[in-house]
């Protein structure tokens, strides 16, 4: 039989700002049939290459309930051979392949054994990583060489050896369980492995909270398993101070640091291939450091320029403390604790202030700041790279947060409930160099942005660019659903305001009982955003945020000369959450950063 007819094709449009136009070295990617067979010469994608394949050909192994042992050995004639599929919106999923809708409840696939090929041919010899994702169980041959995962968790990555002489078969088979029936395979370079493994591990490198007896290291994950290169972990103290520096060692997990002391916060590093992500953890105990630092507090005198902020991370510490999912096994509670003690460190240690001025900050920071409106106390959430040159502004991306259901105090809100949600903050503003932030901004539930919102919002930028060099010619503007409402009102009042625009999935029309509201809605004046780019990223069958709520924005973008980058991607809604938006709008922010950089 021949499920073979090569098929490996990149959908620029859906994959671009996840590639960023970089191949693998030289890869030759069969296009045509198994007869007289055509090649497309790619060019070398260099350092941080990524590749997704997008076409199959499908063959169906065995029909749902159907008896496997009836498969002959060698397919035979019970395969029965689809041809090549191209997805539709960047992803393979076998509901599309086979036309069964998103939300079905009869589970027509359940038990189907299906089997995907393509052919790959590299100019020279060469060894990639095939990065897979899949809720579905599979396994994965090269020429009818079974690949062998790496061990480490969440990520399913297989060392590829792809020869020159031959066309390379590469094959997955899938068995259909569940509800999600996607398949990804991208082929990536080691150093695109590396950045994508450490960013992930961005503040989840080592346990969090570290006994003060043992004085003991624990890593979360087999970092040294996922390259065949060393991988460094450091830990200094608030001042910058190196306490330890150690190369982790094959099939270990636990590393005794002697020099810890008790009660005090460290900053641990983790450097893989040239990358380096960092984590603030404590050494002792949590309800201690708490105790600790409110006599601390005690002792400050009045006026001290630090006692607000000091304040509010004494009030999210002891919010978390007595949280009940503290006790109901929410295994990332832990991971909330340490930056604040970090944090609280560090502001102790340095009670005149001081911002940016070093690399000892934590990446995330929660800040307090007297709002010029009234003197009431006003906060945001920050990301910072590790680094940062005063001489050189950053760009910063403003996240605008949706809707909430309760009114929260802001450093206890749904938002920040997410840890690894906040620990994607920290690795987009590491990963692009850019400055985010979260401002409260006065919102509290599902209200209408109000004149002292959006001052508010102005304020809470200019006090970041006090403490941090702002390039204020690129500050772009960053939300989701009804954040993206919200950000649109922000944007069309101040049209200026924004080098460009990154929306998931905006809603796009709203009613409110306030007639100065429907006055100022943003459909009313979308027309001011005319020359201002914006990227709409969106997922065809999210149920939440359907394409319909944003399909007149789309339109409008169209008729009022607004550049949009619409950028469509099946089943991509499970991956947003309450924070940010994603890795697309970072990519187009970046470019937009490129190609400004380009015209001087």
């Amino acid at each position: 039989m021949n499920c073979m007819k090569p098929a490996v094709h990149l959908n620029e449009a859906a994959t671009a700002p996840l590639l960023s136009l970089c191949l693998l070295c030289c890869l030759l990617l069969c296009s045509g049939c198994k007869d007289g067979a055509s090649y497309a010469v790619m060019s070398d994608g260099g350092r941080n290459s990524r590749m997704e394949l997008l076409e199959w050909d499908v063959c169906v192994v065995s029909p749902p309930d159907a008896d496997s042992a009836a498969v002959s050995a060698d397919g035979g004639d019970t395969l029965r051979q689809l041809g090549t599929y191209t997805p539709k919106y960047g992803q393979l999923d076998l509901k599309e392949v086979f036309g069964v809708a998103y939300n079905d409840t009869t589970h027509a696939l359940e038990g189907m054994k299906v089997r995907l090929s393509c052919l790959v041919r590299p100019e020279c010899d060469t060894t990639v990583y095939a990065e897979v994702r899949s809720a579905m169980p599979y396994t994965l041959t090269l020429n009818g060489d079974t690949l062998v995962r790496r061990d480490i968790q969440g990520l399913n990555i297989h060392p590829v050896r792809l020869s020159a002489e031959e066309d390379n078969r590469l094959e997955a088979e899938l068995e259909v369980r569940g509800d999600d029936h996607s398949f990804e395979v991208a082929l990536c370079d080691s150093f695109r492995i590396a950045a994508m493994y450490a960013g992930g591990q961005s503040c989840n490198i080592i346990y969090p909270l570290i006994h003060a007896d043992s004085r003991t290291v624990m890593l979360t994950n087999a970092h040294q398993n996922v390259l065949d290169t060393p991988v460094r972990l450091e830990l200094h103290d608030v001042y910058g101070r190196r306490i330890a520096d150690f190369m982790l060692e094959k099939g270990a997990f636990t590393y005794p640091v002697p020099e810890l002391e008790k009660d005090r916060s460290y900053m641990c590093s983790m450097t893989l291939c040239g990358v380096t992500v960092r984590q603030p953890v404590l050494c002792g105990g949590d309800d201690d450091a708490f105790a600790r630092f409110s006599a601390m507090r005690d002792s400050l005198p009045d006026g001290s320029p630090r006692a607000d902020e000091i304040d509010q991370l004494l009030y999210r510490l002891g919010f978390l403390l007595n949280h009940p999912t503290r006790y109901e096994g929410d295994w990332w509670w832990q991971f909330k604790i340490s930056p604040l003690t970090y944090q609280l460190e560090h502001a102790f240690a340095r009670p005149e202030g001081g911002y940016a001025e070093d690399g000892t900050e934590a990446n995330i920071r929660f800040v307090t700041y007297r709002s010029e409106q009234d003197d009431s106390l006003q906060r945001y959430i920050l990301a910072r790279p590790n680094r940062i040159d005063t001489g050189s502004p950053l760009p910063l991306v403003v996240v605008i947060r949706p809707n909430i259901e309760n009114m929260h105090h802001f450093f206890s809100c749904p938002q920040l409930a997410r840890q690894w949600a906040v620990n994607q903050m920290q690795d987009m503003s590491q990963r692009y160099g850019f400055l985010v932030m979260m401002p409260e901004m006065r919102t509290y539930l599902d209200e209408d942005l109000t004149p002292e919102a959006e001052k508010e919002l102005k304020l809470a930028i200019e006090d970041v660019c006090r403490h941090y060099p702002v390039d204020r010619s690129h500050i772009f503007l960053h939300a989701n659903c009804s954040g993206g409402y919200r950000a649109l009102r922000v944007a069309t009042e101040n049209p200026d305001m924004f080098a460009a625009i990154g929306l998931y999935a905006p809603l796009y029309h709203r009613r409110f009982a306030l007639q100065w509201s429907e006055e100022h809605a943003p459909e009313r004046s979308i027309s001011r955003l005319a020359g201002v780019p914006m990227m709409i990223h969106g997922d065809p069958i999210d149920v939440h945020s359907p394409y319909n709520i944003y399909k007149d924005l789309v339109d409008d973008c169209r008729r009022y000369d607004i550049p949009l980058t619409l950028s469509l991607k099946r089943n991509s809604g499970k991956y947003y959450n309450v924070v940010l938006v994603g890795e697309e709008a970072f990519e187009f922010f970046k470019k937009q950063v490129n190609e400004e950089i380009n015209k001087r």
